[in-house]
């Protein structure tokens, strides 16, 4: 794997890829992004979305949000509905972290990407997708300064 240096310089300098962002957000869609890309995460067809988020909310004891698909895009997106405790999904290719990322905003009920949604990110994505992943993940969190509970805690709480 590439310097863990390198790949925080790399994150840095995309979050301009995300012109429309706050810094802030830029920076965690990039971290994300970057994540995806170096470990080569796997995507899902719209039909093993709902088991395996059933799966997950069953785990996690959460509420199963209402699943919906937009039209189609080159890039996996999602976006979240809190009040309407909902998710859509666009793109032929959602990745799991994507739907990872959608559960994190409604889990604490957040449509920001601060410190309590990249918590429960990681959180999430260690107990749902890898430790890898995840220690990935929080790496470039903490490199790029983006604030973060230390690593201990995104460990299950069970």
């Amino acid at each position: 794997m590439t310097d863990i240096n390198v790949l925080i310089s790399q994150a840095r300098e995309s979050a301009g890829n995300y012109p429309r962002a706050s810094g802030e957000q830029a920076l965690t869609y990039s971290c994300e992004h970057l994540a995806d890309n170096v470990l080569g995460i796997r995507i899902m067809s719209q039909k093993e979305i709902q088991p395996w988020l059933d799966d997950i909310c069953h785990t996690e004891d959460l509420d199963v949000p209402v699943i919906e698909f937009g039209r189609q895009r080159s890039t996996s997106m999602g976006a979240t509905f809190i009040d309407e405790h909902a998710v859509c999904f666009f793109g032929r290719e959602i990745r799991q972290s994507t739907v990872l990322h959608e559960l994190a905003h409604l889990s604490v009920r957040a449509d920001n990407h601060g410190v309590l949604f990249r918590d429960e990110l990681v959180r999430l994505t260690r107990a749902h997708l890898s430790v890898e992943y995840a220690s990935l993940l929080h790496t470039l969190f903490v490199g790029c300064h983006l604030e973060v509970a230390p690593w201990g805690a995104s460990a299950r709480r069970y």
